[in-house]
This record gives structure tokens, sequence and C-alpha cells, in this order.
């Protein structure tokens, strides 16, 4: 099993080139285009006022993505894929952007993760081959347009990876589990339509860990939940 390489920026425009180390981005910047696709939950009643904080932070405001097609990602020596990516957190979500970047890093830095298959991945400051962003569901809706995301879903389009900030706050109302585990999921999920393409799992039978690739948001057909890749 090969181990790759998770890096980030600690200056802006500079790439890190060894071990997991994480500085808060400074800027934000258009991101190309990625491979499209929609994960998401089903209707939900949670109230945003107890899934989503209100707090206002003070974030650049994200500019319209690429209308260029998906291309591949960048390959290492040995042809394996090299995602270089952003972070951005949308206006009135209160979270950092060093927080989100934490979190991501921390998880696909993991060998349960895409890493543990071969993916390497780097943190720029700003650029890359997408934004990753939580944001409000209506900027999402409009992120991911023309995919209908209906104020509950997430999407990997446009250059973004958009997570709907009801999502990464609160799951869902059915998510059985504990919300860091949900979280996994959404980055691992999406950043596997990245790398993979549109398509999902289904759930392989009941009492069985759900496949990362598999839309845990929209119900878990008699499986448990599960975040990771490769969770063995």
């Amino acid at each position: 099993m090969r181990r790759l390489l998770v890096s980030a920026a600690l200056a802006l425009g500079a790439c890190g080139t060894s071990a997991v180390q994480v500085a808060p981005p400074t800027d934000s910047s258009s991101p190309a285009a990625a491979q499209p696709d929609v994960s998401g939950a089903g209707p939900t009643t949670t109230a945003r006022s107890e899934t989503t904080p209100t707090t206002k932070v003070t974030t650049t405001t994200a500019a319209p993505p690429s209308s260029a097609p998906p291309g591949p990602p960048a390959l290492l020596h040995d042809g394996t894929p090299m995602i270089r990516f952003s972070v951005e957190v949308g206006d009135g979500i209160d979270l950092t952007r060093d927080e989100l970047a934490r979190f991501v890093v921390e998880t696909l830095s993991d060998e349960r993760s895409w890493i543990g298959r071969g993916a390497g991945f780097e943190l720029l400051a700003e650029g890359g081959d997408f934004t990753m962003i939580v944001a409000l569901p209506d900027d999402v809706d409009r992120m991911c347009q023309p995919l209908q995301t209906l104020g509950r879903y997430s999407c990997a389009r446009n250059g973004w990876i958009a997570f709907n900030s009801l999502r990464w706050f609160g799951a869902t109302d059915e998510w059985p589990t504990d919300i860091d585990t949900y979280r996994r999921y959404l980055v691992n999920h999406e950043v596997g339509h990245y790398i993979l393409g549109p398509g999902h799992d289904a759930c392989p039978g009941p009492g069985e860990l759900a496949p990362v690739m598999m839309q845990q948001t929209k119900g878990l057909d008699g499986c448990e939940p599960n975040g990771w890749v490769d969770p063995d």
C-alpha cells in the first residue's frame, strides 16, 4: 500500500513538500473545473437555528467557478493522481478556514482514505484543481447549478466541492452516529467523485458497513454508517 503526501501551503502561493502541516490559507481564488456530481440528503426537518451557527465570519466572497470542462488531475511520477486543492468558508458560517483545512487534511492523510489507494493530495493557499467550501444552502445551490441541490444536498461540480452547511453542522435527522464520521464521509465521498466520476454504490447487505460512495445522506438501507474508503 503506497503512502503519498498530503501537504499544506505555508504561505500564499507556496506549496508544502514534506510532512503534513497546516497553516491557515490567506486568500481565495476561482477554482478550476472538477468532476461533476451530487450527493446529499432527502428532506430534513432540522431547523437551521439548531444546525448552522449564525455568527458572521469575514471571508472573501467566492468567485464564480470556471466554465471549462473537467480535466484529469495531474499525475505523480508513478502515474497516480496528485490532487491540489484549497479550502474556503462561505459568509455566515461559524467556521474558520484553518479549522476546515485541519479537518480535511486529517481525513485525507489517513490510510483509510484515498491515499491508501495511491492518491496524493496537496493543500494550497489558493486555487488548485478544486476549492472545498462549507457554505449556506442557497450558496451551495448556486455553486452546483444546473444540478438541483434544493437547499439540502452537497456536490462536486464547477470547480467546487461544496458542502451544505446544514449537513456539515447537523448531518441528517436519521444519522445514527457522531458528526465527525458524517463529515469524513462527506469529504471522502465528494473527493471520490473527483477521482472516480459520478457513480454511486449501494448497501451490500443489512449490517454491513456502507461503502463511502453510497449516498449515506439519503439513508443507510440497513447498512452501518461509514466515513472511510477502506475502513479496515
